[in-house]
């Protein structure tokens, strides 16, 4: 059977040879095409037979005329080459495509898209702004699909000013639209975009030690969604800093109340603040509700930590060990060879428990499969937001 690469690009020979013969048809119509003999089509094959793939695409490729009825295999040809990696050979078929007075508008304005799209591959963010404004500008048919590649934009470079501007009026667009539901979820799904700028916008601002102005683009992103427990968290950190500990420990609280699976995020600044106001011993009842609520691995580790911290081995030991009765990971696994290392006679069964957890990726994306260690509330695969979670390993 033939690799799926090989299998593609004879797939693609056969496109373009269609299309070389539409070409000599419309060739009569538009000065601006160069017939090309067959003999171009005989030498990509030959690259192709020979293994030579990159090769034959670039012969393929040449070989096809410019005009009306080719078009849409150079579109083509372009996206392939950029989800190969090979941006600039991208861009230049789309920036010639663009240089074809006769072709259609409509076609010139998809053309501008993909170009715009090769330029954000490229990293080239300040050139795809551009033209995606001016397709904006342009085109109605494509000013949905510019507006959406013009947030990646302004989410790539972080400028949250201008994303939460195109998204406000993107949201104007939605709530203007026939009341339905689908048109409620994409208004909710807005809105909660919004919040996640905000809060992005408050953290940039926390770094820089802007308290007040940082609280207040947390709190604007809670009025954007107040089902979102980060604007909570940020305010929460700015309470800290500003020796509001009592107000902090409120917002936590707030924030485990809505969202018990995202405790194990905030954990760390949660016992610093408990252990300020000596609140400490409220962490026990407070995860142990929630673990009734739902047998959640991360937050039965959690609850053992607790146990462990106020000296109650056997008492962390007999939640470890429940758990891995109705719902065992590699995590409580380690936890629990760790307390029984003295019953333990071999060392290397709780290193190879160790290395089995290591290996188990902490976070992974419900929606595109990204796992990795570390927590982010955009995920750098898809670029959704607030996707990530911990699975039970």
């Amino acid at each position: 059977m033939a690799e799926p690469s090989t299998l593609l690009l004879a797939l693609l020979f056969l496109a373009v040879a269609a299309g070389w013969v539409l070409g000599r048809g419309a060739s009569g119509r538009d000065d601006e095409v160069d017939q090309t003999p067959p003999s171009q089509y005989y030498l990509g094959l030959n690259f192709l037979l020979d293994g030579e793939q990159e090769s034959a695409l670039k012969a393929f490729s040449e070989a096809l005329a410019v005009n009306a009825e080719t078009f849409e295999t150079h579109i083509t040809f372009g996206s392939l080459l950029r989800k190969r990696g090979e941006v600039d050979n991208a861009i230049k078929i789309h920036q010639s495509l663009l240089s074809r007075t006769k072709l259609p508008d409509a076609q010139k304005n998809q053309a501008h898209l993909e170009l715009a799209k090769d330029f954000i591959a490229a990293g080239l963010l300040d050139r795809a702004e551009q033209l995606l404004k001016d397709l904006i500008d342009l085109s109605e048919e494509h000013e949905a699909d510019a507006k959406v590649l013009l947030l990646d934009v302004f989410e790539a470079s972080r400028d949250w000013a201008q994303a939460r501007r195109l998204g406000e009026s993107q949201l104007k667009t939605a709530l203007a639209a026939t009341v339905s539901p689908t048109s409620k979820a994409k208004a909710d799904k807005i809105k909660a975009r919004l919040a996640n700028y905000c809060c992005e916008a408050a953290e940039d601002l926390e770094a820089k030690k802007s308290w007040a102005l940082a609280r207040e683009e947390a709190a604007e992103g809670l009025r954007w969604d107040d089902t979102s427990i980060w604007p909570h968290l940020i305010m929460a950190r700015i309470d800290v800093e500003e020796g509001a500990l009592k107000q902090a420990f409120d917002r936590l609280l707030s924030a485990a109340t809505v969202a018990p699976s995202r405790i194990p995020e905030f954990i760390d600044v949660f016992r610093t603040v408990c252990d300020a106001l000596d609140y400490r011993s409220r962490l026990i009842p407070l995860v142990s509700g929630f673990l009734g609520d739902r047998d959640d691995p991360q937050l039965r580790a959690l609850l053992a930590e607790e146990y462990l911290a106020e000296g109650r081995d056997a008492e962390a030991l007999e939640i470890i060990v429940e758990g891995l009765d109705h719902k065992p990971t590699s995590a409580l696994l380690e936890k629990a060879l760790d307390l029984m290392s003295e019953q333990v006679s071999r060392p290397e069964v709780i290193k190879a428990a160790r290395k089995l957890s290591a290996k188990q990726s902490t976070y992974l994306c419900g929606v595109c499969g990204f796992h990795g260690p570390s927590f982010y509330w955009q995920c750098p695969g898809c670029k959704n937001w607030d996707t990530l979670y911990r699975p039970a390993r």
